[in-house]
């Protein structure tokens, strides 16, 4: 029988924008206030970025990062996954531009549009190409600018999305009772009309 792996987080990072959206900020644009909003989602403020800044930018930075957190260089990277609604374009996608950014010449990579769900989604993919043997070091991104396609006069969605960007670099593990993620094999997209 062959030996199999499981997969762990070697490597983790983050970018925020330094712009700040506060429920103050948000009660000048639409009907609501702070109470309103905490009482509902408990959110104070979102990042927000500047103009001319792509999912891609914030994607590079916590790349970076969670790369040298894991002690490795962008060159050890074979395979890049990015989570995100908010794709620089379609084509090529947003995985792809990363890889050029970040210098990471020997990986390949595609997007995963999920969502909410994305991120988590987006590591149990990584994990299972690391698992088998397919990936030594994957990236996994979870990254958006929701900035850019919120509507600020609804708020019954601007008060809950802001812009930002998480990294983490999975490899190889011997122990196999690693469980990085472990979720119901299913989804409810019931809800989603409520987000429209």
């Amino acid at each position: 029988m062959p030996h199999t792996l499981g997969a762990m987080i070697a490597g983790t990072g983050s970018c925020l924008p330094e712009k700040r959206l506060t429920n103050e900020d948000l009660a000048k644009l639409v009907d609501t206030n702070d109470e309103w909003i905490m009482q509902r989602v408990g959110i104070r403020e979102r990042h927000i970025v500047g103009p001319g800044i792509a999912t891609s930018d914030l994607a590079k930075e916590a790349s970076r990062k969670a790369i040298e957190n894991a002690g490795l260089t962008p060159k050890d990277i074979d395979f890049i996954l990015v989570a995100t609604t908010t794709p620089d374009t379609l084509f090529p996608s947003t995985a792809c531009v990363l890889q050029d950014k970040i210098g990471a010449s020997h990986a390949w990579g595609f997007d995963l549009m999920a969502a909410c769900s994305g991120f988590t989604y987006g590591v149990t993919t990584a994990a299972q190409l690391v698992a088998s043997g397919a990936s030594r070091h994957a990236l996994v991104v979870g990254a958006d600018v929701m900035s850019s396609i919120i509507d600020y006069t609804d708020r019954t969605t601007c008060v809950l999305f802001g812009d930002g960007a998480g990294a983490v670099v999975l490899e190889a593990s011997d122990d196999q009772n690693v469980v990085i993620i472990d979720f119901e094999n299913y989804v409810d997209g019931s809800g989603g009309p409520a987000l429209c």
